[in-house]
């Protein structure tokens, strides 16, 4: 079995999940290929706007991110063709054809719906004899997934989410709720204090942990400062700054000056976050999708600020109907929730609910792939490609899907017209057949 992964840098969490399940299939045998489809067929200024101008745009812009996120999701899905993120996938196709027709994979895994919407327009003109499988890493769909609905496969969050995607395109054959499928590592069960003893911690103290990564939060440093302003008992802080050197910096520099009632662990980049996440009693954390997966799959009670880009926003939105999550929006509303989940009750009540809801999502998913047949690729198709034509020949089958698409609007859209005569008439039948 060959696998191509297609993953795009935008946050950590697509390639995070494109390399756990690359580990995952090559246990079972498989020959995977890691691309990031920005970086290989795309330009710099592609790859840059995909993460850092997306960073940039939710940390200076967010609410007009997200009042232009929740507008196009309320339009009508038949926009996919036309739809604004189109760009960029096609900016791909001819390196992504080449590289398909040169590695022939048996399946292509996408982790970002520029691997959906590449595919999808590729196969509207040209063979794709591989299987073609995605997976959406939000407890959401993004106004964006309903350009790719060409797949072969839609892996979701949760069977929750199965109508939504029928109202945008899908059909029910093509989705197949698997869950968001992060590294198995974060799956597994550690003893917590065990656990704070290997990374030398205190054993016996109640313990937060700060992970608001390096995207559109800056640092965590606003939050450990609202801890150590209005926090009063005694409590153990881990603060996870991955690559944000300048926050790893600040927070070092407070620890002169903390009071006595807090303690800090400060990290700067780790490989070891599901131990830290294992060493905790509850989690301060955005919410993107892997990271919330992560999260329960670990079944520790977590807490989120309420600043959130919109995806986000509808991934918190989500997880608190379902009871497994909490957010504030100022120092006070934190305060009072880490003193509320001080009581290992309530804590135990909460791991109960995500206990229910976690599943090793990336095993399941890495059989289903491994379960797909053989690609079967044409030779003298292959040779016979002009990749010069990829572009034109795509966007011309985009037009004509884009016109079929209107043409199917109107007509149901079209209610037949009743003339006075014609409804006089059907009055005058309707009054031979009553008898008085």
């Amino acid at each position: 079995m060959k696998v191509l992964i297609l993953s795009v840098t935008a946050g950590n969490g697509h390639n995070a999940c494109a390399k756990g399940m690359k580990d995952k299939l090559e246990q079972m045998g498989a020959e995977v290929k890691v691309l990031d489809m920005l970086k290989e067929f795309s330009t710099a200024l592609n790859y840059w706007t995909a993460d850092k101008g997306y960073n940039i745009v939710c940390s200076r812009f967010l609410p007009a991110y997200n009042a232009f996120y929740n507008l196009y999701k309320s339009s009508s899905p038949e926009k996919r063709f036309k739809s604004i993120v189109q760009g960029i996938p096609l900016s791909t196709l001819k390196g992504l054809y080449k590289e398909i027709n040169s590695y022939r994979p048996d399946v292509i895994y996408c982790t970002h719906f520029y691997g959906a919407i590449a595919l999808t327009d590729l196969k509207l003109y040209y063979k794709m004899p591989c299987k073609t499988i995605v997976s959406n890493l939000d407890y959401v769909n993004s106004p964006f997934w309903e350009a790719g609905i060409g797949v072969d496969y839609f892996a979701i969050p949760h069977e929750d989410f199965i109508d939504e995607c029928i109202s945008e395109g899908y059909k029910k054959e093509q989705l197949i709720a698997t869950g968001i499928p992060v590294n198995e590592k974060f799956y597994k069960d550690y003893d917590k204090f065990k656990t704070r003893k290997l990374l030398g911690l205190d054993e016996n103290i109640y313990t937060v942990m700060i992970m608001l990564g390096g995207g559109h939060f800056a640092s965590a440093v606003k939050i450990f400062n609202w801890i150590v302003k209005g926090f009063k008992k005694d409590v153990q802080v881990i603060v996870i700054n991955g690559r944000n050197e300048k926050a790893y910096e600040k927070i070092e520099k407070m620890k002169e000056s903390l009071p006595n009632n807090i303690k800090l662990c400060n990290v700067g980049f780790t490989n070891k976050v599901e131990l830290y996440m294992a060493a905790s009693d509850v989690i301060i954390d955005k919410l993107g999708g892997t990271s919330a997966t992560e999260i329960i799959n670990r079944k520790l009670p977590f807490i989120v600020i309420d600043e959130l880009p919109a995806q986000e926003e509808h991934n918190l939105c989500y997880l608190e109907k379902k009871g497994m999550t909490k957010s504030f929006v100022n120092r006070k509303e934190l305060v009072a929730l880490l003193e509320d989940y001080m009581d290992k009750n309530l804590r135990d009540k909460i791991v109960d609910k995500l206990a229910e809801f976690r599943k090793n999502s990336i095993k399941e998913l890495a059989e289903f792939i491994m379960s797909q047949p053989k690609a079967e690729y044409d030779e003298e198709y292959i040779r016979n490609i002009e990749y010069s034509k990829i572009n034109s020949n795509v966007r011309k089958a985009m037009r004509n899907a884009h016109r079929e698409y209107n043409v199917k609007a109107k007509i149901k859209n079209t209610k037949p017209k009743t003339t006075k005569q014609s409804k006089s008439k059907n009055k005058e039948k309707s009054s031979k057949g009553v008898k008085l």
